[in-house]
Order: structure tokens, then sequence, then C-alpha cells
């Protein structure tokens, strides 16, 4: 995909039409509600990046890199990609936001609203600045707190003293996490043939003729614990969400004990190595394959403790419970009680 289908892309997704864009004017005298960005339209096409900034440092920081919205985490590992219909999604709402009412001028005033500079140690702001090709200077707003009933935030422009109450809800990432795309793996359910577990603990889950998966060897009389159970692995391995991600080669892994060692195989003969790991109450996965090429295999990622446990199942974990010596007996006693003579 070329430059400029990824911007097509991500324009068809904003859906704005012959709307507006991210350039401001002074406001004409209307007793209409106006704008917050106005006039962008034409310059849409020039989009390269969007970076949302607050006192505590870069939030995100989103290019457009051959033609895919990439998140640059820091300065000393790669991209990754973005979730583009969540950064959509955002500038949408921009894009549709209306100046509703004039707020505070007074600098004094302005954390009231959280709209201070946040070069402010204590600014609950966050800068959002759009870059564009044939603009010198990025379009910048600063987005305050929510307003207390109902919907809208408050915002300033940064270069600006007034203030305003705007008519929409801005989303903000919460960290730098947040809008990367998800889930991990880019692997469908109809496309997996098999699962694995290669360590000690060792079984197979297959998929069959009839398109569902079952465990290649259940052990003689035993039961499923639930007719969903080997499918729900196979799902958390392909829904797998993260809080973190980290370098290949990071710390944490290095001292993490390997628990669990999956081997997943495609239909068209593809593998994928899978190790979970732990280290103190944290837990790390990674990727390695032969026959991929893709970022999902140059990170190492900090998961929940209960997505973790997903993929640590032994064979047990897929069985319904064996009855207790004491039950058996019961039930013995019961049937010798019911044969005796009155």
């Amino acid at each position: 995909m070329n430059k400029q289908l990824g911007l097509l892309v991500l324009l068809t997704l904003l859906a704005v039409g012959g709307g507006v864009w991210l350039t401001y004017e002074s406001l004409p005298n209307s007793s209409d509600p106006q704008l917050l960005f106005a006039d962008g339209s034409k310059k849409a096409s020039g989009i390269t990046a969007v970076r949302l900034q607050n006192s505590q440092g870069i939030v995100l920081q989103a290019e457009l890199i051959d033609g895919q919205w990439m998140a640059k985490l820091n300065e000393y590992t790669a991209s990754y990609p973005l979730d583009k219909t969540v950064l959509a999604d955002f500038i949408q709402t921009l894009v549709h936001a209306k100046l509703l009412e004039e707020k505070t001028s007074k600098k004094d005033n302005y954390h009231h609203l959280g709209v201070e500079a946040i070069d402010n140690i204590d600014s609950l702001a966050t800068l959002v600045s759009i870059t564009s090709s044939d603009s010198v200077k990025p379009w910048q707003v600063l987005i305050g707190n929510k307003v207390n009933t109902g919907q809208g935030n408050y915002v300033r422009m940064p270069q600006a003293a007034q203030s305003w109450k705007i008519d929409q809800t801005i989303t903000m990432p919460s960290s730098q996490y947040d809008w990367l795309k998800r889930p991990i793996l880019s692997i469908k359910l109809d496309d997996i043939e098999s699962i694995t577990r290669s360590d000690n603990k060792a079984w197979s889950i297959v998929k069959g003729e009839d398109e569902q998966f079952s465990l290649k060897s259940l052990p003689k009389g035993r039961e499923l614990r639930y007719p969903g159970v080997v499918t729900a692995l196979v799902s958390s391995l392909l829904e797998l969400d993260f809080e973190q991600l980290l370098p290949l080669d990071d710390d944490q892994w290095q001292k993490a004990i390997v628990i669990s060692k999956l081997i997943l195989k495609t239909k068209t003969g593809e593998t994928i190595q899978v190790k979970v790991a732990n280290l103190e109450n944290d837990y790390f996965i990674q990727f390695s394959s032969d026959q991929f090429n893709t970022y999902w295999l140059d990170w190492t990622y900090q998961v929940s403790s209960f997505n973790a446990q997903q993929l640590n199942k032994s064979i047990e974990d897929f069985l319904a419970e064996l009855p207790k010596a004491s039950d058996a007996k019961v039930k013995v006693e019961e049937v010798e009680e019911g044969d005796s003579p009155l």
C-alpha cells in the first residue's frame, strides 16, 4: 500500500466527506456554534503525523510510514501498528466539535478547566498536534477536562487566552499502549489446524473434518469439563491482548521462567512457537516462526495473569473432575441399602 492509498483509507474512516479540518480561524459574527477547526479539508491529504502529549511526556506519536499508521514508542525500538479506526474516531470527533460557550481567558483560572499549558507539571491538559506535509507548523489544541454534566470538553488553543466548552467528549488514551493494534496475532480461527503443548505437560488440539476443535487423545473414561472448553483455549490465543510492550531481549524476559510452550500450526503448514513466562507477579509472551515475517515476532508482550493462565492449561484443565472416593462409597452404600430386605 503506497502513501496515497494509506491516506485514502484513513480519510474514508473519518467519513467527513466535504467537511472541515484542522486550521483555526477567527470566529465570524454568528449566533450558530462554530466548529473548533475549520477550512482544513484541502490539507487533509497531507497529514503525516498525530501526536498527543501531556505534562508527563508523549502519550502517542502516530506516524504514516509506507502507507500504514504506526506508533513510535521510543527512540530505541521499532514502531508498532496503530488501530487506525480508533485514530480515525478521535480525529472525527475533533472535526465535528463545535464551540458552544466561552469560558475563562484568565491564566490563573485555566487549572479549573484543565487547559493549562503542558509545561506546567500539574497540568491536566493533553496537547494535540496534527502535522501536515503542506503546513509549516502543526495544528494544535489543548484538550482539558470533561464537562461535569452532559457531553463535552474544555479546550484552548495554545497561543490563545480564550478557553471554550465544546459539544463533543474527546476520548483520550491513558497510556502509549492503548491505541495499538489488537489482538496480537493476525491469524483467524479458520486458519488454524492444530495447537500443541510441547513441554512436559503435552496435549494436542486438532481441527476435525467438521471444522470443530477437539483434544487429539481424550483419556479413556473421561469427559470434557464443558462443551466449548477446547475452542476456548484456541480463542484465548487468537484474541490475546497485552498490557505493555517490551523489547525481545528485555531484562525481565531474560530473568523470567518459561511456564508453557505451545506450537500453533496453520492449514497452510506454517508454525508459530509460543512461550509464556513468569517473573514474580508478571507474565510475558514471545512468538517465533520460521515462516512468518511480521511485527509480533519482534516484541515481548506483558500480559495479565488471567490471559497467561489460559495458555498454561494442563490436560486436566480440559476434563471434568473424577468422582471423589467418598462420593463413590456413598453411592455403593445407597445401592446396598436399597437392595437390603425390609
